[in-house]
């Protein structure tokens, strides 16, 4: 069983209970206890439990409780994010933009973990503010009250002000030939911006979305550096993709 799907099953598992075991899950997951000892210190370091003598238990000292990680989250955005997770380091400096797959990220953040992140999407600050080591810069723009963003021509300007590591792109729509697109011209706008600020563009999409294509474009694939879906990566749908040269996570 893949790594990311043990952790959904762990974390699921210590919703419904106030602790879990390493000979229990080992049972569950049918892997050996060692791999379970793993994954519960992978967990306990990314701050979503607390390791205890045999096992472990919900971290109620986290700065985003274990209820509001988990109640909101589905298991393949969750999967998503603790794979997009992998590529953050300490000091980085992220693109950040709209979506419930960002949101999750945002959510699952390693407690201490030392980053600046430029967004657009303001509902992000209230999530980014319980991070001590996190530093926020918020872009102008026109705000929309219905998807919590900011666009236009200032937000794209001030995201020329800017060099970023990595741009985490929520994603409406991709396809082989057309590339990524999105279904609202200013945001297309803005991803186009972000992405050309960016070392890296790595988009976070559900699998569902692969194949489909809305009126504006943002860009290439060949632009892309990974995709990360809810999905295995040897995935039998994403071969066509993978001979194109998509890499996916």
């Amino acid at each position: 069983m893949k790594k990311e799907l043990r952790f959904s099953h762990i974390l699921a598992q210590l919703e419904k209970e106030k602790s879990v075991t390493f000979a229990s899950l080992s049972l569950e997951l049918n892997v050996s206890e060692d791999t379970i000892r793993r994954d519960i210190d992978e967990l306990a370091n990314l701050g979503l439990l607390a390791k205890i003598r045999g096992g472990a238990m919900p971290r109620s000292a986290h700065p985003l409780t274990f209820k509001d990680r988990i109640g909101y989250l589905s298991e393949d955005k969750e999967r998503m994010a603790l794979k997009a997770i992998r590529l953050l380091r300490n000091g980085m400096t992220v693109f950040m933009d709209s979506g419930t797959s960002v949101y999750t990220l945002v959510s699952l953040l390693p407690v201490a973990i030392e980053l600046r992140v430029i967004t657009n999407n303001a509902a992000l600050i209230p999530l980014l503010g319980q991070y001590a080591n996190i530093e926020t810069q918020i872009l102008g723009g026109k705000y929309n009250k219905e998807r919590e963003i900011l666009t236009g021509l200032l937000a794209v300007k001030a995201v020329e002000q800017f060099r970023a590591d990595l741009f985490f792109m929520g994603v409406c729509s991709i396809d082989l030939q057309a590339g990524i697109t999105a279904t609202h011209q200013p945001e297309a706008e803005l991803k186009r911006a972000m992405a050309a600020a960016s070392l890296q563009v790595i988009a976070l999409s559900d699998a569902s979305k692969l194949g489909t294509q809305d009126p504006f474009a943002v860009c290439r694939l060949a632009e892309v550096s990974h995709i990360i879906t809810e999905r295995n990566a040897d995935d039998a749908r994403f071969e066509p993709y993978q001979k194109a040269g998509v890499r996916f996570l």
